[in-house]
């Protein structure tokens, strides 16, 4: 135990202290600032441009239909409205086109029906159309019971709409934001300080330093002390995207209703602690997998040149693990996904999704982490035996048949 703790406290401390990491931390730290900043300045500029009513020039055609522009314009607060004849309608078309007005409507009607021509340069509209279209249809209502002598009350029973209400017992939407959000960061955390595992295992072994401490230090010792070193490490980085977090919303920066990760709404409500305790689940054990065959595969690279190309495969694997976890966000129960999350490899990125999602029950979430346990207790002896034999193993170029053979090297 005392030489794990001299192994662990040294990588640890050398990862903390290293000067990528404070780079990165600080990047980190103003990055997540930053966007909320960003968010709160566009947010403020949304809203002084609600102020600035859309443009939208009205021409009557119709005989039988007129429209009140006064209502109209206390009706939508959007855009504001203004009634010209068709003598200029050519000259308003231009208008729309070279931007000085935000649109052009012209009323007509075909077979007494009310028709509207809405002329727009890139966006339209909505709630000027919605308001014209229900005032107009109101009119030929009134118009056409008029003409068959039916009363008003008598018309509208004969439009009333079938009342349908919805009940959603559980909203996929509310955690999708959630689970996208926590996959991406697993995602993240796996690629960059998988491969700083395998970096620093390379770089002590050009460095000739395993060749001294091996002798004297169990290589599973001194692999999961890198290992889990590392995972302080990535853990005091997510410490500092809490604190950026913090920090943003000291500031007010931060609006919970209007939070978001790349056009996702994340609502904070739906995030209970449920789902932070199987983050952290999944974060250790994903973690745990992929740094042991970081560091199995990367004592085998004597030079750095190198590692990236042997590490491919691995690294095909997370993505894969990443693509696989957002087809669970949309399709959860498909087969393929369900068998993901049993496979341990894409188990803490597909499963975690799954049960953000609720499609995970307790006996498949169990058997899901039972078997990524498993697999890292059969792993760790895979890669300690790579790690002792490869670390003492150079070459010039390594392929993945030199692995194999190291694997039953006794």
């Amino acid at each position: 135990m005392k030489k794990f703790s001299t192994v662990f406290f040294f990588h640890l401390r050398e990862g903390l202290l290293a000067k990528a990491t404070l780079i990165m931390s600080v990047i980190l730290f103003l990055l997540v600032v930053g966007v909320f900043g960003v968010q709160k300045y566009f947010a403020g500029t949304e809203k002084s441009n609600k102020d600035d009513k859309d443009k939208i020039v009205l021409i009557n055609h119709s005989k039988n239909y007129s429209v009140d522009i006064a209502s109209l314009n206390k009706t939508i607060k959007s855009a504001k409205i203004e009634q010209s004849d068709g003598s200029k309608e050519k000259e308003f078309k231009n208008q729309v086109e070279d931007g000085s007005k935000d649109g052009l409507i012209i009323l007509s009607e075909k077979n007494n029906v009310p028709s509207i021509q809405y002329t727009y340069k890139k966006f339209s509209n909505s709630e000027v159309l919605s308001v014209m279209n229900m005032t107009l249809q109101q009119d030929y209502l009134n118009k056409t019971a008029q003409d068959l002598k039916l009363s008003p009350e008598s018309a509208t029973k004969l439009l009333q709409k079938v009342e349908v209400n919805e009940n959603v017992l559980e909203d996929p939407m509310a955690t999708f934001g959630i689970a996208y959000f926590f996959g991406f960061l697993l995602y993240m955390f796996l690629l960059i300080y998988g491969n700083s595992i395998a970096t620093g295992i390379v770089a002590e072994k050009s460095s000739r330093v395993m060749e001294v401490l091996l002798p004297k230090v169990s290589p599973v010792v001194t692999l999961y002390g890198r290992v889990i070193a590392v995972f302080f490490v990535a853990c005091a980085q997510l410490v500092v995207l809490g604190l950026g977090f913090l920090f943003a919303n000291l500031l007010g920066w931060v609006n919970s209703d209007a939070i978001s990760f790349f056009g996702m709404k994340i609502d904070l409500e739906a995030l209970d602690t449920t789902t932070i305790i199987a983050f952290v689940v999944y974060f250790l054990l994903g973690y745990l997998l992929y740094g042991l065959l970081y560091a199995a595969i990367g004592s085998v690279v004597s030079r750095t040149e190198e590692l990236q190309m042997v590490l491919m495969p691995i690294t095909i694997l997370v993505i894969a693990a990443f693509f696989i976890s957002i087809n669970a966000l949309v399709n959860p129960d498909g087969t393929f996904v369900q068998i993901s999350s049993y496979i341990p490899f894409f188990a803490p990125l597909v499963a975690f999704s799954r049960f953000v999602s609720g499609e995970m029950n307790l006996v498949e979430i169990s058997a899901s982490i039972l078997i990524l346990i498993v697999s890292i207790m059969i792993l760790t002896r895979v890669a300690s035996r790579i790690y002792v034999n490869g670390v003492m193993y150079y070459s010039e170029k390594v392929k993945w048949k030199d692995v194999a053979r190291l694997l039953k090297r006794q």
